[in-house]
């Protein structure tokens, strides 16, 4: 039997929060393991209208030029896109782990250690996709879904 309507929404709204409660983290205090929530395959990033080639990059970036930063998150919102991703299988039964998502997060960043810089409002879309890798980071577990696309942009 196919999950219900209800079960999908409440898998999905669950793991936005789980990857926005993570993800932000990450960028503010542990650098070294972004690239572990993008997909392995070649994905549309862009931060700001800048083209950028991978996790590894985005990883990159924040490691050697980024400022410090500290994410203050006003809102998180996630619609499902395709209930059987990446496509069905014949003979088996659609799961709540076989998704695509997207994932729209808002709100304010500051970069830099002070608490007297200013903020700059933020909005970040993100398509989130089973992940199919079993690589696991500093003895964490596998994480369920991985970045597929993801496009950052400071709000004047």
């Amino acid at each position: 039997m196919a999950p219900s309507e209800d079960l999908y929404a409440k898998v999905s709204t669950e793991a936005a929060t789980e990857f926005t409660q993570s993800f932000y983290p990450a960028l503010e205090k542990d650098r070294a393991i972004i690239s572990w929530f993008y997909s392995t395959a070649p994905s549309p990033i862009i931060f700001n209208g800048n083209q950028v080639a991978d996790g590894n990059a985005v990883q990159d970036i924040f490691v050697n030029q980024m400022p410090p930063a500290h994410y203050e998150i006003q809102s998180v919102d996630c619609q499902i896109i395709n209930k059987q991703f990446p496509a069905p299988i014949p003979g088996k039964q659609p799961s709540t782990k076989d998704m695509s998502m997207l994932v729209i997060v808002s709100g304010y960043v500051r970069f830099g250690d002070s608490r007297d810089l200013p903020q700059r409002g933020f909005s970040e879309t993100f398509v989130l996709i089973p992940n199919t890798s079993n690589e696991t980071v500093k003895g964490r577990r596998k994480r369920d879904w991985v970045i597929q696309t993801q496009n950052f942009r400071l709000v004047v």
